[in-house]
Parts: structure tokens; C-alpha cells; sequence
């Protein structure tokens, strides 16, 4: 299947009753979304809307109003969620709140729904349709960052050149990923809507009941943090095996790739990327632990003499030169491995020292299956290290208790880290805490310390 322009995907009468997207258990073809759109569209342009902050629960309904705002020539600003408190700290970022209920109480609020008896739809410019994104870089501060029409268009296209022939055209595309930041919109809503393909508006929260809708064929947009709640539950039947399982946000812990191949029946395919420079690369964890990433067709990585990567993609954004945060080394075939963050680096007692590096070696030592530190302490940094342990480590921890276990993880990291470089405290956990997308936080990891 080849991908067409989304400007054009409400042109025309053809097609009228494929199957676009679901909504609460109904199907909407394409006249019903086109009806839907025209309709907001006519109202925000009443209102004189030229920045909507579009705060859906519902996918299908995001759609809508970023289309209707696309086709008015007015910006989409998609919030990173709908919380009272980010809202409030956006408030200057957008002029009326588009919503399907998800906000309530706002002044400057349009609601969606379905309406009928507007025809007429405004062309939509994919070069000047701006979409708005928010992400929270390297300060934890919210960062604007601004995506054409047209740049989703060709990322869009890129991402089918690599799993268009592994997904059936008539496949659905399930997500448990919510809409509002690029990995999912890009493969809950710009992809398949691309390649005319169909969505479900509604993400699943749970296993149980997104095993149960799922068909063979179907594509899963997912995230670490999900696909790591897999264990326990029973294989999937061949005849209702998705043809593709992704996964975006966070590397994939080899236990949840391996439970996923088990129960589903389907390898993951892994796509990094920041919201900056789009999608930059994937790999298919199909046995081989830690594969090296692959560009996507078409974009080129290049390893700075810093060590950081820069990236040549058709559909940059504005990030300047391509050039990002993470650190890799090259793997060869054009392929390449992730280090980390540069902006990972702290310096403790006058010593700079390398987070990722020391979660790196925490991870290998006996007992654990996944580790992180976190620097604690305003006046006097120091470190501390939370780990999830396997079935030995909790062996360990039940005989010896937490303090002597600590002691034994410090005592093993002294043979290749300096004294500065060892966690002081440590905490065992039954995983990380992660975000929607498996993305694990300092503020969180430090949170776990609050309390004795």
C-alpha cells in the first residue's frame, strides 16, 4: 500500500464508506468523518479559532478537530495531557480548547460531535498546516516543537516503506500509546491514516480486553511500559496473532520482547526516534538481545565527534542541524547502538560521572533485570540506585535483606566505578516507574526516596 497525502484524504466523494476509524464500538467511514470535520471546521471558523488546543480522550476525535483546524488554516497545539495544571501552565499557547469531553469547565471550549449539513470543507495547505507538540528535553521543562502537515505526510510514507508489506492494507491499528505526542500520533493516527488503513479511536489500558477485539493481521502501537504487564497472561490463537507489534518511547527490557514473542506470536518492532527529529531508526527483536538500530529509508545518522548523533531526515523539524542529545557508537551496515544521554553526566564531589554508564554496569551485575540511579542530595550530591531484581535477586533479598544486598551490589560496582560513582542508598522495586511510554523520570526515581 502506498501512502497519499493527508491534505487530500477529504477530497473528492470516492471511498465513502471505508472504514476509518472506531469510536466507542462504532465504525466511521469516511463520508461520516468528512461530515464530522466540515462541521467543526465551520464552527471554529465562527469563532475565529487560529490556535485550537485540541484535548481528546478519543483519537478519532483528535482527528477531527486537528483536521478541522488544519483545513481552516489555524495551528494544532496537542497538549502532552489534559491535566487541570498543564493546561493552565499552556494557557498562552493556544486561544479555544477543541474537546470530546476530556475538559470540561473551560471557558473558550468547543465541544465535538457528530453534525451534519455542512458540505463545503476549506483546502488544506500540508506546507503551512502546523501542528504543535510538547516535550519535555533535557531541563524537564515544557518544550514547543512545531510539525507541518507535510512533515508528518512524508514520515507517514517513510514509516510504511518499512511495515507496509508486513501489514495487511485492510489491517486495524490497535493502541495502547495515547495520541498527544509523536510516537503516537504518528502511529495511531498519520500512518494509518496515510495508508488508508483504519484506527481505534479508543487506547486499550488493559490486556484482557484488547486480546479479545484484536484480529488476525491487526497492527499494535504499544510501549515498554506495557509490553513489560505481558507475563501471566495465555498465548494468543494463530488465527488471532497481530501482524505487527511496536514499540516506542524507551528501549524494550529483553524479558518483555521475549514474553511478547511467546504470547503473541509476533516480534517487536522497536522505533527510536524524539520528537524533534521524528523517527530516526528501528530493529525487530527477534532473539538477538540488543540489536543495532537501523535508519529508517531514507534518513542518514552521523556520529558528531562528541559522540552525540546527528540526523538527516525529510522530515525534520526544527531542530537545529539535526543534531540531538543521545550518544551512540557505530555498529557497522550503517547501523548503530545507543549510549545515552550527553546530557546525562553529573559531577559529584569535583568527578564527572556518567548515569547511564553507571546503569549500565548496575544492570549486569548478578540478581538484577534492570536498573537506575538518580542523584540525590541538593548541598551534597550523592548517588542512589533502584533496582528490579530476577528470580535470583529476590532469592537474595528474602535471605539476606535489602541492606546486605545493597552492600553486595556496591561492593561488585567498586571493581570498575570510583567510590563517588557508587549508589549510597538503594531501593528494590517490583519495576521502574515509567511514564505512558516506558520513559523512566528522575523525579520519580527520586520520589522512591521520600520515605525511609
Amino acid at each position: 500500500m502506498t501512502a497519499g497525502p493527508l491534505a487530500s484524504l477529504l477530497l473528492g466523494d470516492a471511498a465513502a464508506e471505508r472504514p476509518v476509524a472506531s469510536s466507542k464500538g462504532q465504525v466511521i467511514r469516511l463520508q461520516r468523518f468528512r461530515a464530522d470535520v466540515a462541521a467543526a471546521a465551520a464552527r471554529l471558523a465562527a469563532i475565529g479559532c487560529s490556535r485550537g488546543l485540541v484535548a481528546c480522550n478519543d483519537a478519532y476525535w483528535a482527528t477531527v478537530g486537528w483536521f478541522a483546524l488544519a483545513h481552516n488554516g489555524a495551528e494544532t497545539v496537542f497538549p502532552s495531557n489534559t491535566l487541570p495544571a498543564t493546561l493552565a501552565a499552556m494557557s498562552g499557547a493556544f486561544d479555544h480548547v477543541v474537546t470530546d469531553g476530556a475538559v470540561t469547565g473551560r471557558e473558550r471550549t468547543l465541544m465535538l460531535a457528530h453534525e451534519d449539513g455542512v458540505s463545503s470543507l476549506p483546502t488544506m495547505d500540508a506546507e503551512k498546516a502546523c501542528v504543535t507538540l510538547f516535550t519535555s528535553g533535557s531541563t524537564g521543562a515544557p518544550k514547543r516543537v512545531a510539525k507541518t502537515v507535510r512533515q508528518l505526510e512524508l514520515e507517514a510514507a517513510t514509516v510504511d516503506r518499512l511495515l507496509g508489506e508486513a501489514v495487511p492494507s485492510a489491517a486495524w491499528v490497535h493502541g495502547t500509546v495515547v495520541h498527544n505526542h509523536l510516537y503516537g500520533l504518528t502511529f495511531r493516527l498519520c500512518w494509518p491514516l496515510a495508508t488508508r488503513r483504519a484506527f481505534v479511536g479508543n487506547p486499550h489500558q488493559f490486556w484482557e480486553p484488547l486480546l479479545t477485539s484484536m484480529d488476525r493481521g491487526s497492527a499494535l502501537v504499544t510501549s515498554p511500559s506495557h509490553l513489560s504487564r505481558l507475563g501471566g497472561l495465555p498465548a494468543l490463537p494463530v488465527e488471532r496473532r497481530p501482524s505487527a507489534v511496536l514499540s516506542g518511547g524507551a528501549p524494550l527490557p529483553e524479558s518483555a520482547a521475549e514474553a511478547t514473542r511467546e504470547l503473541l506470536g509476533c516480534p517487536v518492532r522497536e522505533f527510536y526516534g524524539s520528537t524533534e527529529a521524528g523517527v530516526i531508526a528501528s530493529r525487530l527483536r527477534d532473539g538477538d538481545e540488543q540489536p543495532p538500530w537501523r535508519p529508517l529509508p531514507g534518513v542518514g545518522v552521523k556520529c558528531l565527534d562528541d559522540g552525540r548523533i546527528q540526523v538527516r531526515s525529510p522530515y525534520l523539524g526544527d531542530i537545529e542541524n539535526g543534531e540531538t542529545g543521545d550518544l551512540i557508537e557505530l555498529d557497522g551496515d550503517d547501523g548503530f547502538r545507543l549510549l545515552g544521554r550527553a546530557d546525562r553526566i553529573t559531577k559529584i564531589e569535583g568527578i564527572r560521572i556518567s548515569l547511564t554508564d553507571c546503569e549500565t554496569r548496575l544492570a549486569k551485575l548478578e540478581g538484577v533485570a534492570q536498573a537506575a540511579v538518580v542523584v540525590l542530595g541538593a548541598a551534597t550530591p550523592y548517588l542512589a540506585g533502584i533496582v528490579v531484581l530476577d528470580n535470583i535477586g529476590e532469592q537474595q533479598l528474602a535471605t539476606s535483606g535489602a541492606f546486605r544486598l545493597g552492600r553486595r551490589l556496591r561492593r561488585e560496582l567498586a571493581a570498575t566505578l570510583p567510590s563517588t560513582a557508587l549508589p549510597r542508598r538503594w531501593r528494590f522495586v517490583p519495576r521502574l516507574p515509567t511514564g505512558p511510554l516506558g520513559k523512566v523520570s528522575a523525579p520519580d526515581l527520586a520520589a522512591l526516596f521520600d520515605t525511609p
